[in-house]
């Protein structure tokens, strides 16, 4: 299992990974998707099944952007505790959809909340597919200001960080301000931003 799961990416390599969760949603993901056309950036999106199967369009426009996307579950239910034939369903019905959308194989994993288990690491390996954690996850659904969480991954980043924030699960729209400003912040320490699978390659 050494190499499936993934929380940062090389540290002596310069380069980024933001990432974005529990979408899409909108107004927000078309928000971040704008700012980051403005900025040049490339992402990755950790898209539920249940949300890209009601937002087909939105997705779309995240992959003909240039980002990636990955599967973040069907339902964005917890995967510990579960029986194994649910599991496989929860992310093969993912997979359609994003495949629907779009998405190129090889489609990457995350488990929701970041969850894991020792059964879910098994079945991932089978289907071969990486487990995409991260290494700073600011918690920007908590905070009213993005200064805040701003502070909270500028405090933290190092060469090869995985970057957590969420474009879905609520109002994101402090999420949006964050990433106006934390994306000039980050270019200015000198850091490009690069997408999961730049990352790990």
């Amino acid at each position: 299992m050494k190499g499936m799961i993934i929380r940062h990416g090389n540290r002596k390599k310069w380069v980024i990974a933001l990432t974005f969760d529990d979408g899409p949603q909108e107004p927000y993901t078309g928000q971040i998707l704008d700012l980051l056309a403005k900025y040049s950036i490339k992402a990755t999106f950790f898209l539920t099944g249940e949300k890209v199967e009601q937002n087909p369009d939105i997705v779309r426009r995240i992959i003909s952007d240039g980002h990636e996307v990955g599967n973040h579950s069907y339902s964005h239910k917890t995967m510990r505790c579960r029986p194994l034939k649910w599991l496989r369903t929860e992310i093969e019905k993912a997979d359609e959809q994003l495949l629907q959308a779009g998405a190129c194989q090889p489609i990457s994993f995350r488990p929701p909340f970041g969850r894991t288990s020792f059964l879910l690491i098994s079945l991932l390996k089978k289907m071969k597919k990486k487990m995409i954690l991260w290494d700073i996850g600011p918690k920007d659904y908590k905070y009213a200001h993005p200064y805040e969480i701003v502070g909270k991954v500028l405090k933290k980043i190092k060469p090869g960080s995985i970057i957590v924030l969420h474009d879905g699960g609520g109002d994101r729209s402090v999420t949006v301000e964050t990433v106006n400003i934390l994306v000039k912040d980050i270019r200015e320490m000198g850091y490009k931003f690069v997408t999961i699978s730049e990352l790990i390659d």
